[in-house]
């Protein structure tokens, strides 16, 4: 009996770890979940929680796929809370929960993000799975892309969906080495006039901010920074563009 019932637990947890949110959109409220494992799951009664609203996803808008989720197949929806506001809000986050059990017990989570700002909705119980790491979050412009693998969880492989140079062509700007341990090198294209450059943690916590006016190429000493992963964002009067590098 107990041998049937690990397997049974390892059948059930392999086949909920399959399961992620790969793109989400605060602005429009859409959301994107991917099937990495190897089985069709029909997951329409699977939920959805932001900052403790929640629903079912066979309750809200299906855009494309199909909640029969096949094998490395995408469902996109339209979420539909009882707080309409909670996924536009500059600062949520959005976990993905088995059909049943409490929102409050760890083991009912499948996938978690947040933005914005740390410690917000259900933070503690992803930090408990392994999800997330507590007082990290999601800083650059949304919508928010994971580029990750089914086993890969954390702030670190999320990006952003849509840049500036995804729909004008638009050049953006370059950091070398990256990793870095001594100088972090960054070359801003010609167009970028006027311009602020800004290094974020993953903590969200601003570790400098210059202006790059006139300057094609910027040096930061970076050899006393924390070893792990930093945004960098360059932002003027109508560009905005980010990019993650890791202070080995």
């Amino acid at each position: 009996m107990l041998i049937l019932m690990f397997c049974f637990g390892f059948s059930i947890q392999n086949i909920n770890a399959q399961f992620r949110i790969i793109e989400v959109n605060p602005t429009t409220e859409q959301v994107k979940i991917k099937n990495f494992g190897s089985t069709t799951v029909d997951i329409s009664a699977y939920r959805l929680c932001a900052r403790f609203s929640y629903n079912a996803l066979s309750n809200m808008t299906l855009l494309s796929g199909n909640l029969n989720l096949a094998p490395n197949a995408e469902v996109e929806v339209t979420v539909l809370f009882s707080n309409a506001s909670v996924l536009t809000d500059a600062s949520s986050d959005l976990g993905l929960y088995l059909p049943a059990g409490s929102f409050g017990d760890a083991a009912n989570m499948v996938d978690f993000i947040q933005w914005g700002a740390g410690g917000i909705g259900r933070e503690s119980q992803a930090v408990t799975n392994g999800f997330w790491t507590a007082g990290t979050f999601i800083n650059i412009a949304s919508p928010y892309e994971f580029t990750g693998s089914a086993t890969d969880y954390g702030v670190g492989f999320w990006d952003t969906l849509l840049d500036v140079e995804d729909f004008d062509g638009i050049t953006k700007f370059a950091i070398t080495p990256n990793p870095a341990s001594l100088n972090l090198n960054v070359t801003i294209p010609s167009h970028i006039e006027n311009a602020t450059i800004k290094v974020f943690d993953l903590l969200g916590k601003k570790v400098i901010e210059r202006d790059i006016s006139n300057l094609q190429t910027i040096s930061i000493n970076v050899s006393k920074w924390n070893t792990g992963i930093y945004i960098v964002k360059i932002s003027s009067d109508d560009i905005i563009q980010t990019k993650r590098f890791i202070k080995q």
